[in-house]
């Protein structure tokens, strides 16, 4: 069954205007599907995973783009660059909106490409995972991050209401459209076979990878430091890896958007304020993979619970933002006295503070650091707020509300 994508409205207007559509987003997150869905007329689909028909776009690109003169989806255009100028001449000459759907999964390359042949004339967008409203089919309604942000009051939100589901569950399986449905036995080996298929195939096809099992490790130790600050001058030390192949390391995992960092916020405050920024996997249930936890249940009593629950929370939100193309930025905010803000989002001048903590049961006595943020930046905060796996949308103080991941009668 097809799960319905907030993404699709942004998709389908944008090929009424713009003659080059990019969807970026790594491997499995769903954008072939997504797109032969909302194009399964008038275009032809094309993917350059099939190595017989990359080689043959690589030996003659003019011919192989005179050989499609219709509209076309070409899926995973990274392996293929060859093709960006003589679909930039096909754009030139004259080419209609939506004339080229271009998709990839290694974004440095791509964007790269395009930025020295197609500036100006191609939309680039990005799907992320899919959020719980996506999972439970409800992806058409507006996400409870996105009514925030747009001024929403505590009393309007609505959340996820799936009293069947597990956060656990969800922290654990991620949010890969692949393993909907799946039975719990094949969710290790899945992301085991995904971790192979990117580090032996995907990361050598654009970069010199020598030593895979190295960065194996490396991704490893990455996701034991999921939601916490990175200090990338230390990053690697402790699995024997220099700085400077730690560093390189983290570009790639970042250009094939596996790995995703939010800077820290500073405003104008002029106290001293963490410069570093909070890193995450795209996806918990790859973290969870290479962190070898095996159940659900296993990570119920693992210490990485709360960081893994974060950094759930801020794939949710982002993903949420992305999908609506919000001008929204999303932040984490530290002191050196001990004050965190785990989430800040800035849109508009105004800010939305958001703190995670694992438990239905929040008051008052949580929102120390809240109120800190709070009396730092006055009025351009807008909210304050407290994200938990379950429980009910509501006010916990006067000016802090309760946000569920899954909400409760």
């Amino acid at each position: 069954m097809y799960l319905y994508r907030t993404i699709e409205p942004i998709l389908k207007k944008s090929i009424q205007e713009f003659p080059v559509v990019a969807l970026m987003g790594p491997r499995q997150v769903g954008k072939s599907t997504v797109l032969k869905h909302c194009f399964a007329e008038g275009y032809e689909y094309l993917t350059f995973d099939d190595f017989s028909l990359r080689s043959l776009a690589k030996s003659d690109p003019a011919l192989f783009i005179r050989n499609h003169p219709g509209r076309l989806i070409l899926d995973e255009i990274q392996y293929v660059p060859e093709l960006l100028p003589e679909i930039k001449m096909a754009v030139d000459s004259g080419a209609k909106p939506g004339r080229f759907i271009l998709t990839g999964s290694q974004q440095y390359n791509l964007i790269r490409g395009m930025k020295e042949t197609l500036a100006g004339r191609v939309l680039l967008l990005d799907l992320p995972p899919m959020t719980l409203d996506e999972r439970l089919g409800r992806g058409v309604t507006e996400h409870w991050a996105v009514s925030l942000v747009r001024g929403a009051s505590p009393t309007e939100l609505r959340g996820a209401f799936a009293p069947e589901m597990s956060p656990l569950e969800l922290v654990f399986r991620g949010g890969l459209p692949g393993l909907i449905g799946k039975s719990h036995e094949f969710i290790p080996a899945f992301f085991e076979s995904y971790l192979a298929t990117y580090l032996e195939r995907d990361l050598p096809s654009q970069y010199d990878l020598k030593d895979a099992a190295a960065l194996s490790r490396f991704m490893r130790l990455l996701a034991a430091l999921s939601s916490r600050e990175v200090n990338k001058s230390q990053l690697g030390r402790e699995i024997g890896i220099s700085p400077p192949t730690a560093d390189r390391w983290l570009s790639w995992l970042r250009a094939s958007l596996v790995w995703r960092e939010h800077e820290s916020y500073h405003g104008n405050y002029i106290k001293r304020i963490s410069r570093h920024s909070k890193g995450f996997l795209f996806d918990t249930g790859l973290a969870c993979g290479l962190l070898h936890i095996a159940t659900a249940q296993a990570l119920e009593s693992h210490p990485m619970l709360g960081s893994l629950f974060e950094a759930a929370m801020r794939i949710e939100v982002e993903a949420a933002i992305r999908n609506c193309l919000l001008p929204a930025r999303c932040h984490h905010w530290k002191t050196p006295y001990g004050h965190e803000i785990d989430i800040v989002i800035e849109y508009e001048n105004r800010l939305f503070a958001l703190e995670c903590k694992w438990g239905s049961h929040v008051d008052g006595r949580d929102a120390g650091s809240l109120r800190f943020f709070k009396k730092q930046y006055g009025d351009s905060v807008a909210v304050m707020g407290v994200l938990t796996p379950f429980g009910r949308f509501g006010l916990i103080d006067r000016d802090i509300m309760q946000i569920p991941w899954l909400a409760r009668a």
